[in-house]
This record gives C-alpha cells, sequence and structure tokens, in this order.
C-alpha cells in the first residue's frame, strides 16, 4: 500500500455529536490539527481538511483560521 493510499484509510469522515469530523485511526480519536480537532464540520470542510491529510499526515504547516483550513 502506498503513502496515499495509506492516508485515505487512516483519514475516514464519520459523523460527530455536532456535525463531521475527520477521525483519525492512529490517535483514536478526531485528528489534530496544530492544536485544534478535525470536528464539528460541516460536510464540505470535513472533505476538505480530509485530502489536506492525505497530502500532509502529520498535520505540520495546516491551521484552523475561522473555520477555514489552510496550509502555511
Amino acid at each position: 500500500m502506498n503513502e496515499r493510499a495509506s492516508s485515505q484509510s487512516r483519514f475516514p469522515i464519520r459523523q460527530g455529536g455536532n456535525g463531521w469530523m475527520v477521525y483519525d485511526r492512529e490517535r483514536k480519536g478526531p485528528a489534530l490539527i496544530g492544536t485544534d480537532l478535525a470536528a464539528n464540520l460541516t460536510m464540505t470542510e470535513a472533505e476538505r481538511v480530509k485530502q489536506m491529510l492525505i497530502n500532509q499526515p502529520d498535520g505540520k504547516g495546516l491551521i484552523l483560521s475561522a473555520l477555514v483550513w489552510r496550509t502555511v
């Protein structure tokens, strides 16, 4: 399995108590971006976060700003 496929299976999107989350199978909880949890998102936001995490699985250089995930 290549790294991209591995990252895709590591970060599934799940419905949470308040919206959607990007789940991290290694952490066994919502994915972390810096100190922010990838939870309470719209489906569109969750899909965008998942794509960013697939490209950068450690989450370094990603931040949450006004509910918009971006690379810094």
